[in-house]
């Protein structure tokens, strides 16, 4: 089954076999920890209670078996007399700060295995607690503690302290259990979410890149953390620090993502550094990176598969390249397109189902064709209302909204009101955010907007709201 977080709640819904008697908390353990499995009548009842959670391969496979069983099987797994029930073991599996901090602590043969039981912990949490009201208080807790792991368990609350080598180890197992708290805080809504994840991964770096340096043993998965941390210190850096120093993070993550001899992580990191040249307007460089990511993606695309995010997110970064710098980006856009990207990033690079109508837009805009921009933005953002109509995240839609603002500018049949409905929308968001580059860029769309209509009042009194936080 593997941990769903629900603890005693679960169970309780459950029955033993159609008796009556309510199982306990040591059965559920057991089918937690393998120990046991469940008869096909409470896997049908858990079904009903989980839904999707176990629509999957161990679920499937765990049914196949159990119908395998005997009833002397089902009498066997059954709670014994006497049994004493484990509140410590339950009361870890029902919450959700000890629960990730269990998997944190427990061994894997890799970090990608730990990174990928944390993750899903998570998503499990989210899928039962869809109801729960209080519920986003709790996970934030979670997150803030698991995001700050590494700072205890590996002492580095104080300035300046360093990991011994003896303890490489343990530093690449807490900061892989870190860094998806802190991927998950770069999603929020809340500044101070994303400046703690910033913070955190930056410090996480300084401990990360002396194991790529100085060890044999380690420094393949280091570099492999270490870049996941470079790549997401890239993502937060556009908001928490600005556009020129994110360019430096940008270009630290694929020095470490060469190390690693992943594909994906190198070019998420080409990608990263190509929309770093853009925004900081150097667009013959973004351009020039772009284009050495695609070479790389086709020489790789030749040796294997490739996940449909990398390569769409790769080709849609080269086509609003190639349209910025008036290079005709049809192809490119129409390889980012040719295949579903599904639902998760792979390697930080943002290009999924979700995000795919925002970059279409962006590409559309700088190419000059204002409808087509405008048509896929509104695909994930409504018009109206400016609520997301995808799941994505409040950086993702600040820069949707912005890009909505800039595009209705340079339509033919530009409406002021509607720019100005976008505009202030974007400046408030990106204030709200304390986004360094929504705020920089929300700027300059204020300054194309005093070129169109100069002297207006109406864009006059905008400059009111262009205050730094």
């Amino acid at each position: 089954m593997g941990s769903t977080g629900c603890g005693t709640e679960a169970v309780a819904f459950i029955a033993d076999g159609g008796s009556g008697a309510r199982l306990g908390i040591v059965t559920y353990q057991r089918w937690e920890t393998g120990k046991a499995e469940p008869q096909p009548e409470h896997m049908r009842q858990l079904y009903g209670v989980f839904g999707a959670l176990l629509a999957s391969e161990a679920a499937i496979h765990a049914l196949e078996m159990s119908n395998q069983k005997s009833t002397s099987d089902e009498e066997k797994h059954s709670i014994q007399p006497g049994e004493e029930i484990d509140e410590p073991g339950a009361f870890i599996v029902a919450h959700m700060t000890p629960h990730l901090w269990s998997l944190a602590f427990r061994h894997y043969l890799t970090c990608h295995d730990r990174r990928n039981a944390i993750k899903q912990a998570i998503k499990e949490f989210d899928t039962m607690n869809a109801d729960n009201k209080n519920y986003q208080i709790t996970r934030r807790e979670a997150l803030y503690s698991l995001a700050t792991l590494p700072l205890i368990t590996l002492s580095l609350t104080t300035p300046g302290s360093t990991v011994q080598p003896a303890h490489y180890g343990d530093a690449l197992a807490h900061c892989t259990a870190s860094v998806e708290a802190c991927w998950e805080l770069s999603k929020s809504s809340d500044p101070g979410d994303l400046t703690l994840a910033f913070k955190s991964v930056s410090r996480y770096l300084s401990v990360l890149k002396p194991i790529v340096q100085e060890s044999s043993r380690y420094r393949k998965e280091a570099a492999d953390v270490t870049t996941q941390y470079a790549l997401l210190r890239t993502i937060l850096g556009w908001h928490c620090k600005g556009i020129t120093e994110t360019t430096k993070y940008a270009k630290d993550a694929i020095t470490y993502s060469k190390e690693t001899g992943d594909i994906s992580l190198q070019l998420s990191a080409y990608s990263k550094l190509a929309w770093a040249y853009l925004y900081d307007k150097q667009y013959g460089l973004a351009l020039k990176t772009a284009q050495e990511a695609q070479y790389l993606l086709e020489q790789e695309h030749q040796r294997g598969a490739i996940s449909p995010c990398i390569r769409g997110g790769t080709y849609s970064t080269l086509a609003l390249m190639q349209a910025k710098n008036g290079v005709l980006p049809d192809s490119a856009l129409g390889k980012a397109t040719e295949i579903d990207p599904g639902n998760e990033c792979v390697a930080f690079m943002e290009f999924t189902r979700a995000c795919l109508p925002e970059e279409i837009g962006y590409t559309y805009c700088y190419q000059g064709n204002q409808v087509k921009s405008m048509e896929a933005l509104e695909k994930g953002i409504d018009p109206l209302t400016l609520t997301p109509k995808v799941l994505m995240s409040e950086r993702g839609r600040l820069g949707g909204i912005k890009m909505m603002a800039l595009s209705s500018l340079k339509a033919k049949d530009r409406d002021m009101e509607q720019t100005v409905y976008f505009w202030t929308a974007a400046i408030e968001t990106a204030k709200a955010l304390q986004s360094e580059w929504g705020f920089s860029e929300t700027l300059t769309v204020y300054e194309l907007m005093e070129v169109v209509w100069p002297d207006e009042q109406r864009i006059i009194d905008l400059r009111d709201l262009i205050i730094h936080w």
